[in-house]
């Protein structure tokens, strides 16, 4: 068997899912220190079932669970898996034999406090878990883990703690374990032994008592019981009269009832025969309603045929109205065709003579052209001279034109000139006036800029100091909650513990079983007149509680009460009760006189016992008559010396507890007094009240200063939060004045550009107006030259006009004759234009005319077409019309005969309705007399109903009960008279206890019972006295011989790793081999060593590891983790010891953490721990062929 796999989960620093696979042989876990490879031996100590937190190199459990790093969140679980491969089947696991070759073992614990275990993925008990790796060879307290620095506490430890050794070896731990659970059970069973025979003493009192309480009630239920038979009887005979009479009323009831039946059938027959006359009569309206619907129908088809009829007959009326209008039409249209014809020639002849006209006015026309085109001629050689006169006039008034404009041009340009030059002064003194206040705005935003990053500045600091603030607050918050729930832990095992004191005090356990009895009394009420047990009344300090105890001894637990009656009562009381025996001081004891006592300055007496004792003062006087002679002295030295002083008559007790008391008997030794720690124990309760009310407090006010520091956390985040806007606000704000500044220095920039720019204008302006000048006075004296030419250019012009004017009179004359030629030739050639215009009239006309004869003539064919259809449409509908009628007329006499029928049903309905009327009379007067009847049924019921309900509730009797006690024999009034005096009888028997039957059958069952189980008790107990005598047996010859085999192996691997030497193994007590210590004496080769203590610190590490392998040779465990155990070896002995453990490795798998290269060498495998991660390790595996 072997360790297979390791899975880690949030426990210490393996925050992750960690998983260690290991090989039958040799593994090395290497890695720096601090990085987490001690928390894998953690981890496999935790998991097969270590529970001191110490042990496991923490102060409390939480601690094992992952508590969160730089980077990572706390975990709220630690879960660890172990998986053992090839596990034999032999072994029990959780009571059942194993069946599998891999066996899981699972334990996970929850921050909140919560813990699972699993085996094979199965809840179970973590006491399942260690019973099952104890049966395999694996425990935390033995050589299954040996962790750092904890090899040579092998060699260091006391000699009974090295014999467990020895046990693991020899397979006796689960024996011992079995025993200490033997004499716990010893134990439980001899407290139950003696509570059973309390109990069965008081039982046997109680079934005494009982059995005459059940006597008396036996006579009770006898009498009762003839009460009863013979109440029974009388109630069994009345209710039998009842019946009689309830039997008469049934048979009147069923003869009315079947009378009524037979009514209610006939009535049923008249209400069936209505209802089908009902039917009747609805299906006979319903044929009625469908004949008058058919004939309105009916009415209405003939209705619409007689309306087509007349239609078709008005159509076939216009039809032959148009034959005579179309006829009267096509001879009217002739005529007319013939007046057109004729005014056709007419037009014509006109035609003709329009046409001469026109050639004759053509010819005319010719001549007068001619001569228009002569003079037209001489007419453009006058023109084209006035023309050219015009245009050599124009040009020279344009020249002038032009040359005024120029001027005028000249003159604009130089006033805007001007003005653009009076503009620009006035612009070069804005800009002037812009500069120097941009100048000054840019020193204030500078001003302001500054004053805004000196600010942001400030706030950050701030910012950064109240973040400081708020972090270390929250850490003083954080620790003291951590303190607080230190704290509470802490109130909540005082609590626990102060329970349980207070439980055991209340209970007054450790106290004699008188004491018991008397006040702790089981029903609540204690004898009048006890008071207090004088432990409970008196207090003294811690130092002399021993001494105390000592000198008072048993009447420590003595009963204070307020006589000596009392006292009397009590014993009393504990002899009936056979409780024990009890010790009783009286309130007031008799005072004895008694001689001083006598101490002379002895050197170490601590002083008289009563200066030591605190109590009220009414119970003073007790433990001054206890105490007044004790005195308590250092040691028993001094305790001897006073008493052999001749004056001294008193009783010494020292600070150690041992006593020499007036007659000179000592006591000392081992304190095994029953009293032993009373005072210590109600002493241990005050303090541990003061200290639960104390922590109360401090949590209390821990929680209310948690509170404030939250309230505090809370405000100093408002204000990091209230200051990191204010910081933003003011970024922002700084930027927007660097912004402005920068666009102030731009403008600044761009102004002195615009002054120089402007300069640069102004002289660019007045050298044009100069130019400008210049060119104005030479355009002026060309313009009066051109103005000289052209007055003499206008004469010339004028002369030319008048000719040309002359010219244009006679060609107009000429040109006006030539016009009314047209306009005549022209009105003739519209008359002919006309002419053929209406000659063409005449004859569309005269087209459209016999066109139209055309369709009339069409239209008298279709018309009589139309005539003789619509005549036979009219035919076929006159046919319809008369076969609808006399369809009509059948349907009506049909109608009037359903209606015939229909008055008949409904004079039958009539009939058999009053018929039924009469029958439902005579039902309700026979309906009233069956409830008449019923009444009288009820009340005979009722009768009967309420003598077996007094049966019920008197006797208990149900009605069968009631039938079966029937007897017409008897008398109902000597019955009657023989039940009263039962009753009276019964009366005089007084109270009775009908419950001690019961009581007494219970009682005396559990009597029985208690009584076999005292005796399986004292049976029990006496099997565990042999089993735990069997078990000293085997354990002592196991461990006997396995000590025989460690020592032998031990010898032997002492002198091959030290090469020489010798070593052994020796019994402290060889009497008693189950409890003795183990010593260890070696001597290293050329040494002779006095104490293992002179042993450096590689000699006591190799010994060690030599006790070690020489245990394993004796009884191999499946898997042993070794941590740094070679670290105080040298290389040579490192190498020995690798040898030993490539021996060993052929039957234990052994995982060592190291940092030795020569350990790592001969590793099958490696696993390196890192922690790349802050807090966070994690694991790389290496396996070697």
């Amino acid at each position: 068997m072997y360790l297979k796999n390791l899975e880690i989960e949030g426990f210490k620093s393996f925050v992750d899912s960690t998983n260690l696979e290991f090989r039958n042989g040799f593994t090395a876990i290497v890695g720096p220190n601090g990085c987490g490879k001690s928390n894998v031996s953690d981890a496999i100590r935790w998991v097969i079932g270590e529970q001191r937190s110490k042990t496991l190199r923490s102060t409390r459990i939480t601690d094992l669970i992952f508590n969160g790093s730089s980077s990572r969140k706390p975990v709220n679980r630690a879960e660890i898996s172990l998986t053992l491969s090839s596990v034999p089947t032999g072994i029990r696991i959780a009571g059942v034999p194993n069946a599998a070759e891999d066996v899981k073992v699972t334990r996970c614990y929850h921050r909140s406090g919560e813990s699972e275990f699993y085996i094979n993925q199965i809840p179970c008990r973590l006491k399942d878990i260690t019973d099952f790796l104890m049966d395999a060879g694996i425990s935390p307290k033995v050589l299954t883990i040996i962790e750092q620095g904890h090899i040579q506490d092998i060699i260091i430890s006391k000699p009974e703690e090295r014999r467990v050794l020895i046990e693991e070896a020899a397979g006796i731990l689960k024996f011992k374990h079995r025993k200490n659970e033997a004499i716990r059970k010893l134990d439980s069973s001899r407290q139950n032994l003696e509570r059973v025979a309390d109990i069965v003493q008081e039982l046997a009192r109680q079934v005494e008592s009982l059995k005459r309480q059940a006597a008396k009630a036996e006579r009770y239920k006898n009498y009762k019981s003839e009460i009863k038979e013979l109440s029974l009887k009388l109630f069994s005979v009345k209710v039998s009269r009842y019946q009689s009479q309830l039997d008469a009323i049934e048979v009147e009831l069923n003869e009315q009832t079947e009378k009524k039946t037979e009514w209610n059938a006939r009535h049923a027959t008249f209400e069936n025969q209505i209802a089908q006359l009902n039917v009747e009569i609805e299906e006979s309206l319903s044929r009625l309603n469908e004949a008058r619907e058919t004939i309105h129908q009916l009415k209405s088809l003939i209705g619409s045929s007689e309306q087509s009829i007349a239609f078709k007959k008005e159509q076939r009326s216009e039809a032959e109205t148009d034959i005579e209008s179309a006829t009267k039409e096509v001879s009217q249209m002739t005529g007319e065709i013939s007046g057109l014809t004729t005014q056709i020639e007419n037009e014509r002849k006109n035609l003709s003579t329009t046409l001469q006209e026109i050639n004759d006015q053509e010819i005319v026309l010719d001549q007068r052209k001619a001569e228009n085109e002569q003079k037209r001629t001489a007419l453009q050689t006058i023109q084209e001279q006035v023309i050219n006169g015009e245009r050599s006039v124009h040009a020279l008034f344009q020249q002038t034109a032009q040359s005024k404009n120029q001027m005028t041009a000249f003159e604009t340009r130089i006033q805007g000139l001007k003005a653009g030059q009076e503009k620009l002064v006035v612009e070069k003194e804005e800009v002037r006036r812009q500069v120097q206040e941009n100048q000054s705005g840019v020193e204030q935003r500078e001003t302001e800029h500054q004053q805004k990053v000196e600010k942001l500045a400030n706030l950050k600091v701030q910012q950064e100091s109240l973040r400081q603030e708020t972090t270390s607050y929250s850490q003083q918050l954080q620790t003291e909650i951590d303190n607080h729930s230190s704290k509470k832990e802490d109130y909540f095992h005082k609590s626990s513990l102060l329970g349980s004191l207070e439980k055991l005090r209340n209970q007054f356990e450790g106290f004699q079983d008188g004491v018991k009895s008397l006040m702790n009394n089981q029903s609540g009420e204690r004898i009048p007149g006890l008071r207090e047990v004088l432990v409970d009344v008196l207090q003294t300090p811690a130092e002399y509680e021993v001494a105390i105890e000592t000198a008072l001894g048993e009447k420590l637990q003595s009963v204070i009460v307020n006589t000596h009656s009392d006292s009397m009562e009590a014993i009393g009381y504990l002899k009936n009760h056979h409780s024990g025996r009890g010790l009783f001081a009286p309130l007031n004891p008799k005072s004895i006189p008694s001689e001083p006592l006598y101490m002379n300055g002895t050197q170490g007496i601590v002083g008289e016992a009563l200066k030591f004792i605190e109590c009220q003062e009414e119970y003073r006087p007790v433990i001054e008559l206890l105490l007044k002679n004790v005195v308590v002295v250092q040691d028993m030295d001094v305790a001897l010396h006073l008493h052999q002083e001749p004056n001294f008559h008193g009783t010494v007790v020292t600070l150690n507890g041992e006593m020499i008391d007036a007659n000179g008997f000592v006591t000392g030794g081992s304190l095994e007094s029953n009293s032993s720690g009373l005072l210590a124990r109600n002493r241990e309760i005050e303090t541990l009240t003061s200290s639960v009310d104390s922590v109360q407090n401090e949590l209390t006010a821990s929680q209310e200063s948690i509170d404030n520091k939250k309230q505090g956390l809370s405000q100093l985040e408002e204000n990091l939060r209230q200051l990191d806007q204010q910081t933003h606000a003011t970024e922002i704000t700084a930027n927007n004045k660097l912004r402005d500044l920068e666009q102030s220095r731009k403008d600044a920039e761009r102004l002195g550009n615009r002054l120089s720019t402007i300069d640069g204008e102004i002289t660019t302006l007045e050298m044009e107006r100069d130019k400008l000048i210049a060119e104005k006075s030479s355009l002026d004296q060309q313009l009066k030259s051109a103005e000289h030419k052209r007055i003499l250019e206008e004469e010339q012009l004028t002369a030319h006009r008048e000719e040309l004017e002359q010219s244009r009179s006679g060609l107009e004359e000429i040109s006006s004759e030539i016009s009314r030629l047209k306009v005549l030739i022209a009105s003739l050639i519209g008359r002919r234009e006309n002419t053929l215009i209406e000659i063409k009239r005449l004859e569309l006309q005269q087209q459209n005319l016999k066109q139209r004869i055309e369709r009339r003539e069409v239209d008298l064919v279709s018309n009589q077409s139309k005539i003789t259809v619509i005549g036979d449409e009219i035919s076929t509908l006159e046919d319809t019309v008369l076969k609808l009628v006399r369809e009509k007329d059948q349907l009506t006499k049909t109608a009037v005969q359903e209606e015939e029928s229909l008055r008949q049903k409904e004079e039958s309905l009539k009939e058999v309705e009053q018929d039924t009327r009469e029958l439902s009379r005579r039902i309700q007067e026979i309906t009233e007399a069956l409830s008449q009847i019923e009444v009288k049924r009820s009340e005979n019921r009722l009768q009967v109903v309420h003598l077996e309900e007094r049966a019920y509730e008197d006797f208990n009797a149900t009605r069968e009960e009631l039938k079966s006690a029937y007897d017409e024999t008897i008398n109902e009034g000597e019955t009657d008279e023989q039940v009263k005096e039962l009753k009276e009888k019964v009366a005089k028997i007084g109270e009775v206890n009908l419950a001690a039957l019961s009581d007494f059958e219970k009682t005396n069952e559990r009597y029985t019972f208690l009584k076999k189980q005292q005796d399986d008790l004292a049976e029990s107990i006496e099997l565990l006295h042999s089993t735990i005598e069997k078990i000293n047996h085997t354990t002592k010859q196991r461990f006997l011989d396995t000590f025989k085999l460690v020592n032998a192996n031990f010898k032997e691997i002492f002198a091959r790793l030290f090469q020489g030497g010798k070593a052994s193994l020796t019994l402290v007590d060889e009497a008693n081999p189950l409890d003795s210590g183990i010593e260890i004496s070696a001597n290293p080769f050329g040494k002779s060593l006095q104490s293992l203590a002179l042993m450096s610190g590689g000699e006591k590490a190799m010994t060690a590891i030599a006790l070690m392998f020489a245990v394993f040779k004796v009884r191999p465990s499946p898997f042993c983790l070794l941590d740094e155990v070679d670290a105080p070896l040298d290389e040579a002995n490192v190498v020995r010891f690798q040898e030993m453990l490539k021996e060993m490795a052929v039957n234990t798998q052994f995982i060592i953490i190291t940092h030795n290269q020569k350990t790592m060498s001969f590793a099958n495998a490696l696993y390196g721990i890192t922690m790349e991660e802050q807090g966070v390790s994690k694991a790389v595996s290496v396996h070697f062929k």
